[in-house]
């Protein structure tokens, strides 16, 4: 049973303050990018045996177990609240969005098994036990609309129906928390998505060669005031640069993200280079607000962004180890290396 909403704000931050005195983020990332070995991988972040399995198929089960550990952690962290908070409740719900993704595209290729879902009971919007039945699976909770088993051609808009329904349940929720850091949550949440928006138009335009109208077909807004929506206007706005002219993207707002400029020489805007800096200094700002505001719902979602960079970092380690891949570079992914330009 849960507790009231002070006894669980004083537990849950202590409880999450020593949970992330040992996890592997920050300067203490570096220790998973010091095994060389996926055996010494499992033993440096799970403090256990190591299966009895070929390691071949070891980094996939470490990922899995990691990732399952993340998960049943803020479960457990959650169920503290006699009744959690709705945006506690709305990253926790970002898993059966996803979940959802992939058992439509199952069903829509005839695949009679249940894929592997993430699982967050007793918080799920979906009935899992309800397979193949998708009406059943979704049906008396926001996602009811999604009854039908998508064609190949609606499972792309479907998808990002999800996206937008999901972006909007957590910006709802945040507003909502009615306590000290609300303003705080919801500043970092907004950084996040747009960063987000931004990075996915580069992506458009740089790879799969979309013009400004259709990039702006695939960005994800708070509102239906597309122009000025405060997620997508930044993205539309680098619309208008070229991507090769370091001179306009000097001017933006996160310059500092850029990758590096050489006078005379050749350059491009590289959305995984201001990605791997941008997660650099969202999971620092996550840090400082976890200790800025103790004893609200604000510590929580702070160690939810925290943890899952954790769990990115055990991600990019165990790859880095599967693909005998560059450590330098494994270290600029998870955040560690210094990424900034200037």
């Amino acid at each position: 049973m849960g507790m009231d909403r002070s006894a669980a704000d004083s537990y849950v931050y202590a409880k999450a303050s020593g949970m992330l005195a040992r996890s592997f983020v920050g300067k203490r990332a570096r220790e998973l990018f010091n095994t060389h070995s996926l055996p010494d991988l499992w033993t440096l972040v799970f403090k256990s045996e190591v299966p009895a399995i070929p390691e071949a198929l070891l980094a996939k089960e470490l990922e899995k177990t990691a990732q399952e550990r993340f998960l049943s952690q803020y479960t457990k962290l959650i169920s503290c609240y006699e009744s959690p908070a709705p945006v506690l409740l709305a990253l926790l719900h970002s898993f059966d969005y996803e979940n959802l993704k992939q058992i439509g595209a199952a069903l829509c290729y005839g695949e009679k098994e249940l894929p592997p879902i993430l699982d967050i009971a007793p918080y799920n919007l979906i009935n899992y036990s309800k397979w193949p039945d998708i009406a059943a699976m979704t049906s008396e909770g926001p996602l009811s609309w999604y009854d039908t088993v998508p064609e190949i051609h609606e499972q792309q808009a479907d998808d990002y129906r999800l996206d937008c329904q999901y972006v909007n349940e957590l910006f709802s929720a945040v507003r909502k928390i009615n306590t000290a850091g609300e303003k705080a949550i919801l500043d970092l949440f907004t950084s996040r998505f747009q960063m987000e928006n931004i990075l996915w138009s580069l992506r458009l335009r740089l790879f799969y060669r979309m013009d400004t109208e259709e990039v702006k077909e695939h960005l994800v807004y708070s509102d239906s005031s597309r122009s000025s929506d405060i997620l997508s206007a930044d993205a539309i706005k680098t619309l208008e640069w070229d991507t090769d002219n370091y001179e306009q993207w000097k001017k933006w707002s996160h310059a500092n993200l850029l990758n590096p400029h050489e006078e005379g020489g050749i350059w491009n805007v590289d959305p995984r280079w201001i990605s791997n800096a941008y997660k650099k200094e969202y999971v620092e700002k996550a840090y400082r607000l976890f200790h800025q505001y103790p004893f609200t719902v604000c510590p929580l979602v702070c160690w939810y962004i925290i943890k899952q960079h954790e769990l990115d970092n055990i991600r990019t380690a165990s790859e880095c180890l599967r693909l005998n891949a560059s450590v330098d570079d494994a270290l600029q992914v998870a955040g560690v290396s210094e990424v900034k330009n200037g």
